[in-house]
């Protein structure tokens, strides 16, 4: 009788679990997570970092370059303004050291201009006494230009051929077009390497013109991507 009872109660309790739903079974993710000594919250879920996503975000964005960034650093040829009269217009900005010191000289000489003067300091020794008198002359007629545009720049060496180089030529030639009042002018500044220095040679402009009125051409310019003009 003794031997009986317990074996009963093993398989009550046997089929006691077995009758047990699947919903009411504790899951491991339901069951209760450790406390600390503290009594705080200790969590025992698994955390997996993306290394991939967390390399990414790390890059600087200076690496991060898009296609357009990156065709920006190649290497291209600037496309200068064009003057109706005279052409493409000198480069100011892009150029060399040698064309620099030239531009350097001609814009003096011609600021002077426009506060009607003439730096002699810019001018060619052997020839600056006369340009001085021949300039000064049409200043003192009140014929000053208000300013300027140069054209782009030739060097030609001594054997009057052109050069392939700023550093090569003896000698320089511009076209220039000065904006009078009411008239505007246009013609060739001359420069000569001396001493290792440019100077202005020449200037062959008829500063009469600025006396008569300047009419801009009725045509209608329509731009393109090889350049742009200007009156």
């Amino acid at each position: 009788m003794l031997l009986i009872l317990p074996l009963c109660a093993a398989s009550c309790a046997r089929s006691g679990r077995a009758d047990q739903k699947p919903e009411e079974r504790a899951s491991p993710s339901e069951r209760p997570a450790a406390r600390s000594e503290a009594g705080e919250v200790v969590s025992k879920r698994e955390i997996t970092l993306n290394p991939a996503a967390a390399s990414e975000q790390s890059r600087p964005e200076a690496v991060r370059q898009s296609e357009q960034e990156v065709l920006l650093t190649l290497e291209s040829t600037g496309i200068l303004p064009e003057d109706f009269e005279i052409g493409p217009l000198a480069d100011l900005v892009g150029a060399d050291r040698s064309t620099q010191e030239m531009i350097s000289v001609t814009t003096r000489f011609l600021n002077a201009l426009e506060e009607g003067e003439v730096s002699a300091e810019t001018l060619e020794k052997n020839v600056r006494e006369e340009l001085t008198q021949s300039i000064g002359y049409y200043l003192q007629q009140g014929l000053i230009p208000a300013t300027y545009r140069i054209g782009a720049i030739t060097t030609e060496s001594a054997g009057n051929g052109k050069s392939p180089s700023p550093f090569l030529g003896d000698t320089a030639w511009m076209d220039v077009r000065l904006f009078g009042s009411p008239g505007v002018c246009d013609g060739q500044l001359y420069l000569e390497r001396s001493g290792g220095r440019w100077y202005v040679s020449d200037l062959q402009i008829n500063f009469e013109i600025m006396s008569q009125e300047y009419f801009r051409e009725q045509e209608k310019y329509y731009p393109s991507s090889y350049g742009w003009g200007i009156q």
